[in-house]
């Protein structure tokens, strides 16, 4: 690029090396302004998701998620842990398995395992029917209560009110369970799960 505006030579050397600063700090702004839209845009943005299973739709916005994609999440965390048999223990436990968060995952599936291998010497079957679904979004805490029946050889065991809390977190619009344990009563504290 020769400008050649003025007489002298060195008048138009300074002349090109202004036009050359200003397009360079041009350039500069503009890829710090795309660059402040681009973080904006990926904090911001709102994924909107209507399965056929629901009724309403749900909202992924950054680390949030609409009450609607936790309780269907909910749900089906509630159909994985507390209903099993001997056969479907440890598929059941792996697929739960993949919704820990990557630090809750060594004390989840030492618990979940030991769990698969008590049910499967002892033959327990267990249906959980599900009552009640409370979840709070402050402490991202999820209370799941209803009637817990095991069976053995066919033989009714156990039926009782049980509640359990389900401590999640959603990171990056993905749902992880960070730990799940078992609500004894109000005086108690929380155990393990059963």
């Amino acid at each position: 690029m020769r400008l050649n505006l003025f007489l002298q030579k060195t008048s138009n050397i300074v002349a090109e090396n202004r036009l050359l600063k200003f397009v360079v700090v041009v350039i500069g702004v503009a890829a710090i302004a795309n660059a402040i839209m681009t973080y904006r845009a990926l904090n911001y943005q709102r994924t909107i998701i209507v399965p056929p299973v629901l009724k309403s739709r749900i909202e992924i916005t950054g680390d949030r998620a609409s009450e609607e994609y936790v309780k269907a999440f909910s749900r089906y965390i509630a159909a994985l842990s507390f209903s099993y048999s001997p056969g479907s223990v440890k598929p059941q436990f792996d697929e739960l398995l993949a919704l820990y968060a990557p630090e809750a995952f060594p004390e989840g599936k030492r618990v979940l395992y030991e769990l698969a291998d008590r049910v499967i010497t002892t033959q327990v079957t267990s249906v959980f029917f599900m009552g009640k679904l409370y979840v709070d979004g402050e402490k991202s805490q999820i209370e799941v209560s209803g009637q817990r029946r095991q069976y053995v050889d066919d033989r009714k065991v156990e039926d009782v009110t049980k509640t359990y809390l389900i401590d999640y977190r959603i990171s990056d619009g993905r749902f992880q369970v960070v730990r799940i344990s078992e609500k004894e009563d109000a005086n108690s504290q929380a155990a393990r799960l059963p």
